[in-house]
């Protein structure tokens, strides 16, 4: 059965999604689809009969006029029969972008006009928001203080943000486009950053990669940076790869690089310090076999000039002779160690053999202040990597002030007692004394630089020794010991690397 071609009409008015308006020639709305309705805001009751320019803005309404007018005597289309971008107002006052088309309906006299108007508002909307995303996103990527840099699949600089162009010290003009290993990587990183970005390209996981390469400025100043790499390219028309932030840390390790160094020396004032006041004790036990080799040699001799002397005597004085000889050169070989300026040197160690090499130093010391030295080593001594002269340093810190403490308050039997523990495969050193203890109010600051009870003391040696200690990942304690004392525990970990 054939269709009524008016009731298609109808139908396909209904269901399109443009609005749909017919007007006669001297505007008045004939009809007004579904569409209409739910774009303007106007029921078709209400529209109906008004005239189209209900529907303009001002700039629109003079325009419409002069084109229907001039379409109406000349039958020249203007604003009829091509289409064009419009604004148009809807019933609550709103602006309405659009695509508008208009033509004359054949068969009427006079004539009858057609138009049709595609919704553009949310496209215009999305168009707005992303242009305001792309000049946010291009404002961020100028404020950023860290190097923004888009690279394609051929290692090409596509994109560049103000601050990488300070850092290189060339303009955006001179850097797109170009390859980024020739333009600024110097050429002996080339091989094992093209290594790391083929691996970063390849990963497909698009997991942000980290790492560190130099870059050469045009001035020729080489600047280390540190990379954060991640692959943005989600097909094949994208131009940028990979996107890449970089932050200049040049200055920064050089810092680190210095405080190491001033730490080292301040370390190492610290160490000679320590030995000054051991001096006159160390001297003391120097002296000892100096003056026993004296009296050997001088024994040997008479025994040589003595016609009936028996060798033995002779061999057991140069065999005395030898055995002090080794001990005076034991200790000045420790005292050389403690003292000589040298790099950190961290290795394997046993604990109990590194507190060992000082006991001579140390019980030189206790024994010129009249104080017992107890030395307790653990049954299974742990084995750390540490720098071993840093740890017998703190050793001798903690020593000599116990030593200090009982000097200065006499106690009766003035005991330090070092022992070596090894509690869960840490290594654990305890100094305790039976001294007078710390009293409170140097408690809190115990532990800061120029803090110190001492007459000529520096305030430095508790300080340089947690210092010590913290670098090895360890922790330096104060524990009061009762009914009077002080213990200072170094802990040092058995399983955690050591920091550089």
């Amino acid at each position: 059965m054939a269709s009524d071609p008016g009731l298609d009409l109808q139908a396909l008015l209904a269901t399109t999604l443009d609005a749909v308006i017919t007007v006669d020639d001297s505007g008045r709305m004939l009809s007004f689809n579904g569409a209409a309705e739910r774009l303007f805001g106007y029921p078709a009751q209400e529209a109906i009969g008004q005239n189209i320019r209900l529907l303009m803005t001002e700039s629109d309404r003079g325009r419409y006029g002069a084109c229907l007018e001039r379409y109406l005597h000349s039958g020249v289309p203007h604003l009829l029969g091509a289409g064009r971008k419009v604004t148009a107002r809807r019933k609550d006052g709103g602006i309405l972008h659009g695509h508008l088309c208009v033509g004359a309906i054949p068969g009427y006299q006079p004539p009858r006009f057609i138009g049709i108007l595609h919704d553009l508002t949310l496209r215009q909307q999305a168009l707005v928001a992303v242009s305001h995303e792309r000049d946010r996103a291009s404002r961020y990527l100028e404020a950023a203080q860290t190097m923004l840099v888009g690279l394609d699949q051929a290692h090409r600089i596509t994109m560049v943000n103000r601050k990488g162009c300070e850092v290189l010290g060339l303009d955006e003009s001179q850097l797109l486009g170009r390859d980024w290993f020739s333009t600024v990587v110097p050429a002996r990183s080339r091989s094992a950053l093209a290594t790391e970005l083929e691996r970063l390209l390849q990963d497909g996981s698009h997991q942000a990669h980290y790492f560190e390469h130099p870059v050469m400025t045009h001035a020729g100043v080489q600047r280390l940076m540190t990379w954060r790499c991640v692959p943005v390219q989600e097909d094949a028309q994208d131009e940028t790869c990979l996107l890449c932030s970089g932050e200049d840390v040049t200055d920064a390790r050089r810092a680190e690089v210095e405080l190491r160094e001033s730490r080292e020396r301040m370390t190492h004032v610290s160490r000679l310090a320590t030995m000054g006041e051991m001096a006159s004790s160390i001297a003391h036990e120097i002296n000892q076999p100096l003056a026993a080799i004296t009296n050997y040699a001088q024994a040997g001799a008479r025994l040589l000039t003595n016609a009936g002397s028996d060798l033995s005597d002779v061999s057991e004085a140069l065999q005395q002779i030898a055995g002090q000889a080794l001990r005076a050169g034991d200790i000045i070989r420790r005292l050389r160690s403690l003292v000589r300026n040298r790099s950190t040197v961290r290795e394997p160690s046993d604990l109990n053999a590194v507190v060992a090499e000082i006991e001579p130093l140390a019980r030189a010391d206790a024994r010129a202040s009249h104080v017992t030295l107890s030395l307790e080593f653990a049954a299974q001594p742990p084995t750390l990597t540490l720098d071993r002269v840093q740890i017998q340093q703190v050793v001798l810190i903690l020593l000599r002030n116990s030593i200090d403490a009982l000097s200065a308050t006499p106690v009766s039997q003035p005991t330090v007692r070092v022992r070596v523990d090894a509690p869960d495969g840490a290594g654990q050193i305890l100094v305790q004394d039976n001294g007078p203890g710390i009293a409170p109010p140097i408690l809190e600051r115990l532990f800061q630089p120029f803090v110190t009870t001492k007459e000529n003391g520096t305030g430095l040696g508790l300080a340089i020794a947690r210092t010590i200690i913290e670098a090895h990942r360890g922790r330096l304690e104060y524990r009061a010991v009762q009914p009077h004392g002080a213990c200072f525990v170094a802990t040092l970990p058995g399983d955690a690397p050591v920091a550089s």
